[in-house]
């Protein structure tokens, strides 16, 4: 596993001036490897239950014209996940991704809701393409009209007090990539009933919104997910205090890696993952902490509320 790992980060160091400029006149390809890794993303089915993914791969080795002679291509092949237990090392199945060529990003706003999104040549501000996937009971994509020239400025939060807001869903998408920056997101209407997104920008009643770090909103229920003076807060859409974390004497960016979301009703805080319950309360200990270790063991651990410590890679998923 270790020398597979090697490999792979050496084959692809060497590429990437290859990568660059593409590969003129491959031909006579020969396959030399070839295998599965793990990911570095988890999606939250329940309390005891995540999706990892994983990625299927081979080097080929090839005639390349630009450096006069043989030389080999790392490819990723294809995507799959796998629903396993936090608690104890166990997989209950595999899961294929849909099919979906495009260079995308993930990120789950919902209970086994995953988005699919491709940003534009503006950054991650701007999303072209977008398309849904309920992860654990689906395979099908829902691909929805993207509105990339419109801003949704709507007062949805006053909209919602006079009982107007209907098949309409408010998120948020993060910069997966970006951990440090932990401000970075965006907020999103999704009009379910047109089938269309547009970005919005809070305002009036909604204004204080845009200080949140996630929110969760659907129809008849709201929620500000942010940081201050040492603690995790959620609020309500009247700016009631729903629940509370304390950070143990030392705010987000020195203690959890400014790492601060919603997954589902789960609460990502750093590596730990919190239990959110219906009325708002944040659970008093973490269901289990989550480390990838891709660039050195290829696992993923995980360490539940139990005390035990549960390994993931490709050595142990079938």
């Amino acid at each position: 596993m270790r020398n597979r790992m090697s490999k792979f980060f050496a084959v692809t160091a060497s590429l990437t001036c290859l990568c660059m400029w593409g590969c003129m006149g491959c031909s006579d390809e020969k396959v030399t490897d070839s295998g599965t890794s793990i990911g570095r993303h988890f999606y939250m089915v329940d309390d005891s239950t995540i999706m990892l993914d994983f990625f299927n791969w081979e080097t080929v080795e090839f005639y390349s014209s630009y450096i006069q002679g043989r030389d080999e291509e790392f490819r990723v092949t294809g995507y799959l996940a796998y629903l396993v237990n936090v608690n104890r090392d166990t997989v209950y199945k595999r899961i294929d991704f849909p099919k979906y060529e495009m260079k995308e990003s993930i990120d789950q706003v919902d209970d086994d809701l995953i988005l699919y999104y491709v940003q534009g040549k503006n950054g991650f501000s701007n999303i072209i393409e977008l398309a849904a996937w309920k992860f654990a009971t689906d395979k099908t994509l829902s691909y929805i009209d993207v509105n990339s020239e419109h801003i949704d400025s709507t007062d949805y939060l006053a909209e919602i007090h006079k009982g107007n807001l209907k098949n309409k869903k408010i998120f948020s998408l993060h910069e997966m990539n970006l951990p440090l920056e932990y401000k970075s997101r965006f907020f999103y209407v999704w009009d379910i009933a047109e089938k269309s997104i547009a970005r919005w920008k809070p305002t009036g009643e909604s204004a204080w919104m845009a200080e949140c770090n996630d929110i969760r909103w659907t129809e008849g229920m709201f929620r500000c997910l942010d940081e201050k003076n040492g603690k995790i807060l959620i609020t309500d859409e009247n700016k009631k205090n729903l629940g509370s974390l304390e950070l143990k004497g030392c705010g987000l960016p020195e203690c959890y890696y400014n790492s601060l979301r919603f997954y589902g009703n789960y609460i990502g805080v750093g590596h730990q993952i919190y239990k959110m319950y219906e009325d708002g309360e944040i659970g008093n200990m973490p269901l289990f902490e989550i480390n990838f270790e891709e660039f050195t063991s290829g696992r993923t651990v995980l360490y539940p509320s139990s005390g035990d410590t549960v390994y993931y890679s490709e050595d142990n998923i079938e």
